[in-house]
């Protein structure tokens, strides 16, 4: 019996299988208006895709840029308490006799 897990399969994420059509036919589109075969509704449906697209990249560029702020918000509260409590216990160092055996 093999102690190795199978990696967990998780489930698709909403529109995850919505953009992987859209990013095929993309392909598909894009290889047609190279070789000029391409007719003025296909043009019309990539015109379509690229705007949805582009609109996603522009909703994750903004949703990173929240999480990158908040994580520096965070970081920075986790200084100003870590130089808080290093600042206690210096004081409280400084108050208390040291103990018999410290070093």
């Amino acid at each position: 019996m093999s102690s190795r897990r199978s990696p967990a399969v998780r489930a698709p994420k909403p529109n995850e299988h919505e953009r992987a059509q859209r990013q095929a036919a993309v392909e598909i589109l894009l290889r047609r208006a190279l070789h000029g075969v391409i007719s003025i509704p296909e043009a019309a449906v990539l015109a379509d895709y690229w705007r949805a697209e582009r609109e996603l990249a522009d909703k994750t560029r903004r949703s990173l840029g929240e999480t990158t702020r908040a994580l520096q918000r965070n970081r920075e509260a986790a200084d100003a308490e870590i130089q808080r409590l290093e600042a206690r216990v210096a004081e409280l160092e400084g108050v208390l006799p040291p103990r018999e055996g410290a070093a």
